[in-house]
């Protein structure tokens, strides 16, 4: 764990951190894959990591999850990439967002497996945020998308507006090589608590990172 005393803080060494592994991907292979969540955090990380120093032509971004709606709409993670990740320095990184014309999440599973086998697993990094019931991604408390362990989507449905959801399954970010997560307030840090505790994963779903055998999940936290 990495412990910080402002979420200003945490969110810069998160970033910071972010840059070093694109880095080193890059030295090593040429190119990088970088998942990255929706969110409050995310909306505070990506300003910075946008400025960051890095060979963005190479490194392909993907989100983790996507709400059902336009991507023009005030609730597409993909609207806020754009707008707040792809700007600057990153303005030419690749980008492969999970929305695509299907009426539902469900029936565009197919297609959204085949975009992120294209990208290529495992993926290098991946940047998640957390929720104060403990979710990630779109994989929520009691979701049987917690249960997917042979694709990479899953469709899953949230308790809040829009509750059409499309996720990487718990089987994808276990073929992340990294995860950096940020946990940012005492809330949150109360349910990481609980989570790094013997219990269920659906019930907590960050378990599926905090417990990974075979994915390096690094905390970044701040009160």
């Amino acid at each position: 764990m990495n412990e910080f005393s402002s979420g200003d803080q945490a969110i810069g060494a998160a970033a910071t951190r972010l840059e070093q592994i694109l880095k080193q991907s890059l030295a090593r292979r040429g190119k990088a894959s970088l998942g990255v969540c929706g969110g409050r955090t995310a909306s505070a990380l990506f300003p910075v990591l946008s400025q960051c120093h890095l060979d963005w032509a190479n490194v392909h971004i993907f989100l983790v999850d996507e709400r059902w709606v336009p991507i023009d709409d005030d609730d597409s993670n993909e609207r806020l990439v754009r707008g707040l990740l792809l700007q600057g320095p990153a303005t030419v990184a690749r980008f492969c967002g999970l929305k695509t014309r299907h009426a539902s999440a469900k029936n565009a599973l197919n297609e959204v497996e085949q975009r992120l086998v294209d990208l290529g697993v495992p993926f290098d990094v991946v940047f998640l945020g957390m929720g104060d019931d403990g979710h990630i991604a779109s994989l929520f408390p009691g979701g049987g998308e917690n249960e997917e362990r042979t694709r990479l989507v899953a469709a899953s449905t949230a308790l809040i507006q829009p509750v059409e959801r499309i996720s990487l399954s718990p089987g994808a970010l276990g073929q992340a090589r990294h995860v950096v997560l940020p946990i940012i307030g005492a809330a949150k840090r109360a349910v990481l608590d609980k989570a790094l505790t013997p219990g269920p994963v659906s019930r907590l779903p960050v378990r599926h990172v905090l417990t990974g055998q075979s994915t390096s999940c690094e905390l970044f936290l701040a009160l």
